[in-house]
């Protein structure tokens, strides 16, 4: 009788079904609980989801940080750790969006309270060591018209605002 021959194709499609279906997850000491999203068709683009208590807000935010299977890359951690001592300068430049969409899709002004307004969602960035960087930070309205607002940042300057409904 012949020893079992293993197939590694078959190896490396159990590791995959393995990744979909029971993903990994850890404890990170700055971001609390991850959880990886596989992206099967390119690995690369995979990342680790969270939320994280966010220091200027006090409130739970989405943050995706790119990352390999063993964990987040450092320079995405470097990005999302730097956010809280820019986060007013953020706001001042994401604000002229915000109001927009305020005036487009709910018939006024953004509040000058923004926060009566709009909840802070979470932030996103696909490759933190890209030059220019492009990012965005996503807002919530709060209130009985819900719209999810997306204010994408190509290094530090505004885009226009991208809205969901």
């Amino acid at each position: 009788m012949e020893p079992a021959v293993r197939d590694h194709t078959d190896m490396g499609l159990l590791k995959e079904l393995r990744l979909r279906f029971r993903p990994p997850r850890l404890h990170d000491p700055e971001f609390g609980p991850l959880l990886l999203m596989y992206i099967p068709r390119d690995p690369s683009k995979s990342y680790w989801e969270g939320e994280w208590l966010f220091p200027p807000t006090g409130t739970k935010i989405a943050i995706g940080l790119p990352g390999s299977i063993e964990n987040p890359d450092e320079a995405g951690r470097r990005f999302y750790l730097a956010l809280p001592a820019r986060f007013e300068e953020i706001v001042r430049r994401a604000r002229p969006g915000l109001d927009r969409v305020f005036v487009q899709w709910m018939g006024r002004p953004l509040n000058s309270e923004l926060w009566r307004d709009v909840k802070l969602a979470g932030f996103g960035i696909e490759d933190p060591v890209a030059v220019p960087a492009r990012w965005d930070i996503a807002f919530e309205t709060v209130g009985q018209k819900w719209l999810g607002i997306t204010i994408p940042f190509i290094a530090d300057e505004p885009q226009e605002p991208v809205v969901d409904t």
